[in-house]
């Protein structure tokens, strides 16, 4: 059953319940001192003080009462205090009657390109606020962005901001939600305020063709973020008239950061400068959505009609509420959006354990994608030394993928002084890169190469090697064949030396 509401949460006596998860609750309460609504998001005290969980919880906690107390903005929810009480630490905020943005993209009634702009140049100017003053989210996404019941866009959830003094969400996680996080957070480079530009990249995107540029598995969305360019905006839509969009999408979705907007206030002027008319600065009260609220004092919203396609909800007499993230007016206290690398099983017969370790070792030089790489590679392959030799390729650092091939007797990669393998079938002293000419396919070389290929090319690895190796009679052909096939943006030399070396 659900837990009871608390009468109070500290000294503010609870009206109802705005949202849920499993770290705490989001109550919407009255300030009595100043006699208004507020919003209270809660942590267990138990994720504060208890060693045996993440110490990052707590930390992040704190992290976003700090990062967002500093932010006074229109577009940016406020937060007035950090406190704890016996059960709980809290956070109390603004209360912002409304609906998010997921409701509106979801809505029946589709926003019109004046209604975009008006949404997006909030976002944006909110955006560039925070990152002026050293802040950057990393979670822009649509449940993260609440329009208020005057129209106007509220930034929420900081719980996994940046700020400049704090690094606490680097590590083996990837930070943000599948398919609006940027390629840089994917690969745990170093990232900065255009991770926000490139998530209002995603929106924008969203908001005028119904869909986000990058979708699939976690996995594929991953790859395709970092490898794969997105569909122009105007071909999905099949209408012209978004076409000047395009460029606009195209620099904000850049992989490479340094070809994206280098601020929030850039992107905001090249949108204004494509408004046909008026950009309204906040939405019209006609299309407004009504909020939602479960509680015992909760009542809708002075002056607003229901949304009619809202599902009815449970009397307080019935089963007990379970609020739906989708249509809460701020976005459920659930676990801080830190997603694990996609979801990719163990591969039948192999040591759970033995796996995990190669994991963590390659993801202090690759990042989250170490999971994928390493359980991909193990499908094919029979021991631990043969996986490292499959994933190493993806370590750039010459001296790093030593130590690691080195471990567990895993052969090293081929230069003047290492010493070969016993699969080896050309001299140590062989040039990096050079093809033994004319030796013919053999049978387990596709599931070699695929997964040597991994790291370069994600999960299309394996079909990119059996395509190529049907067309193929010998090694030499086949790695050409693979070459031809890879994008600009791959290292091409890179490849085939990993390619060769995998095939032995």
């Amino acid at each position: 059953m659900s837990a009871p509401i608390p009468s109070h949460v500290g000294p503010y006596p609870i009206r109802g319940v705005v949202g849920s998860g499993a770290m705490g609750m989001v109550y919407l309460a009255h300030d009595p001192a100043i006699d208004r609504p507020v919003a209270i998001k809660t942590i267990h005290r138990r994720l504060l003080d208890s060693s045996d969980d993440d110490p990052s919880v707590a930390a992040r906690f704190r992290v976003e009462a700090k990062a967002a107390g500093r932010l006074t903005h229109r577009n940016i929810v406020s937060v007035y205090q950090f406190g704890e009480d016996n059960d709980c630490a809290y956070i109390v905020m603004e209360y912002v009657a409304g609906r998010n943005l997921r409701d509106y993209i979801q809505a029946p009634r589709k926003l019109e390109v004046s209604q975009v702009l008006c949404l997006m140049l909030q976002l944006l100017d909110g955006l560039h606020y925070a990152h002026e003053r050293g802040i950057v989210h990393r979670d822009i996404k649509p449940a993260n962005l609440l329009i208020a019941d005057d129209g106007r866009l509220k930034i929420t959830d900081f719980g996994i901001a940046r700020t400049e003094s704090s690094n606490l969400t680097r590590g083996t996680s990837v930070i943000g939600s599948p398919g609006y996080i940027a390629p840089e957070q994917y690969t745990n480079s170093d990232v900065d305020r255009r991770v926000d530009v490139f998530s209002a990249g995603v929106l924008l995107y969203q908001m005028l063709s119904g869909t986000t540029p990058f979708v699939g598995t976690d996995d594929a969305i991953m790859y395709k973020i970092v490898y794969e360019p997105h569909k122009p905006l105007s071909e999905v839509t099949k209408d012209a008239a978004l076409e000047p969009f395009d460029a606009v999408l195209d620099r904000a979705l850049a992989k490479d950061p340094a070809q994206r907007y280098s601020s929030a206030m850039e992107m905001r002027t090249a949108l204004l400068a494509l408004a046909t008319e008026a950009v309204p600065d906040v939405l019209p009260a006609n299309i407004l959505l009504a909020p939602r609220l479960k509680g015992p004092e909760a009542k809708p919203a002075v002056g607003k009609e229901r949304d009619p396609s809202a599902p009815s909800r449970p009397s307080s007499t019935s089963v007990p509420w379970t609020p739906d993230p989708a249509t809460t007016p701020l976005t459920p206290s659930k676990p801080l959006p830190v997603t694990g690398p996609p979801s990719v099983p163990v591969p039948t017969g192999w040591d759970t354990a033995a796996l995990a370790e190669v994991e963590r070792e390659l993801a202090q030089h690759v990042g989250p994608v170490a999971r994928v790489l390493v359980r991909r590679a193990a499908r094919g392959l029979t021991s631990l030394a043969a996986v490292r030799q499959a994933v190493a390729s993806a370590i750039v650092d010459f001296e790093a993928r030593e130590r690691f091939l080195a471990k567990a007797g895993a052969p090293r990669t081929r230069t003047g002084t290492a010493v070969p393998s016993a699969a080896t079938h050309f001299q140590a002293t062989q040039v990096e890169g050079e093809a033994p000419s004319g030796e013919p396919m053999r049978e387990g070389d596709v599931e070699k190469a695929a997964a040597a290929l991994l790291s370069s090319l994600g999960p299309i690895a394996r079909v990119v090697a059996k395509r190529c190796a049907a067309k193929s009679q010998t090694r030499e052909q086949f790695v050409a064949s693979v070459v031809e096939q890879l994008m600009p943006n791959v290292d091409a030399r890179r490849v085939q030396a990993d390619l060769w070396r995998a095939l032995g």
